[in-house]
């Protein structure tokens, strides 16, 4: 399928999701990377085989391996199917997925790191992200499998999606549309302000900073005194908004639909727009290794 796409350039975005020029950035980056794996491996006192010993490899590349891995993200295929389509045992392709789905995450990870700065504050020394002086939040749902444990089912249980699902915190940037930050996976019926809080990154912006979400974000300003939180006036209990109360919530919801862009762009993988099938422990990887790739490909 690697050596078709070769000749089919403009097919990556719908196999990879991303272009092809993208695709071979993402490869020159994960060089030095899987160099160092590899050199780990040979110099292995355990090691039983001579270098290049052995039935050659079908992911005998590093474009071929950084392929599967996006392949995986994008089509989110049973190994049972992956096993038809790179004719290899089903094994080995979990072998080389679980393999290198770190190594997408560490060639991509530099994306989400913010700059910090120390500035002096209240008498205290405070580390800020001076990126974040303004930001967008919002948060998504992703169904999972209803969990066997009966405490389980009902700890990842949401009324609102009436079925078992976990969520995740994106902050962005209003005009950059740049992913700033990614919260850790939670039961999905957490809260939105309450994942907020937890999450504690706004504890971060600089002092002045402005933070945009919905109303479910009411009362956020109180995590951080510092700075100053922005969200639509909901209609009171049987009473109407005012026009000009109307015409802010339109001008907030304008602003605020630049988080829905990374959200829209990541939910193109199936294995974010699908059902989880893997171990819940494994959720964070693959979410921050496309919101680090959305970054890389703006």
């Amino acid at each position: 399928m690697y050596d078709y796409l070769l000749h089919h350039p403009d097919l990556f975005p719908a196999v990879l999701g991303i272009t092809h020029q993208a695709f071979d950035r993402v490869v020159t980056k994960a060089h030095p990377i899987l160099f160092r794996i590899w050199k780990t491996r040979a110099l292995d006192p355990r090691r039983k085989r001579a270098m290049g010993g052995g039935r050659k490899r079908v992911f005998d590349t590093e474009a071929s391996l950084v392929f599967l891995v996006l392949f995986y993200y994008k089509v989110y295929p049973t190994f049972r199917l992956a096993q038809v389509v790179f004719e290899l045992d089903k094994k080995n392709i979990w072998y080389w997925v679980t393999m290198m789905k770190p190594v997408v995450e560490e060639t991509l990870g530099k994306e989400l790191v913010l700059p910090t700065t120390k500035v002096r504050h209240m008498g205290e020394l405070l580390t800020v992200c001076p990126d974040l002086a303004a930001f967008i939040v919002d948060a998504t749902e992703q169904k999972i499998r209803r969990p066997q444990d009966p405490h389980d089912q009902e700890h990842y249980y949401s009324g609102k999606k009436k079925s078992h699902t976990v969520k995740r915190q994106l902050l962005v940037h209003p005009t950059t549309h740049k992913i700033l930050a990614v919260s850790k996976t939670v039961e999905g019926k957490r809260h939105d302000k309450k994942l907020c809080e937890d999450d504690g990154m706004i504890l971060r912006a600089p002092p002045g900073a402005v933070g945009m979400g919905d109303s479910g974000y009411q009362g956020a300003e109180d995590i951080n005194p510092l700075i100053k939180f922005v969200y639509p006036t909901r209609k009171p209990k049987g009473k109407e908004l005012t026009p000009i109360q109307r015409e802010t919530n339109r001008t907030i919801a304008r602003i605020r639909v630049a988080v829905e862009h990374p959200f829209a762009w990541m939910k193109h993988f199936n294995i974010l727009a699908h059902t989880w099938r893997n171990t819940r422990t494994s959720m964070d990887t693959p979410f921050r290794t496309l919101a680090a790739l959305y970054n890389f490909t703006r």
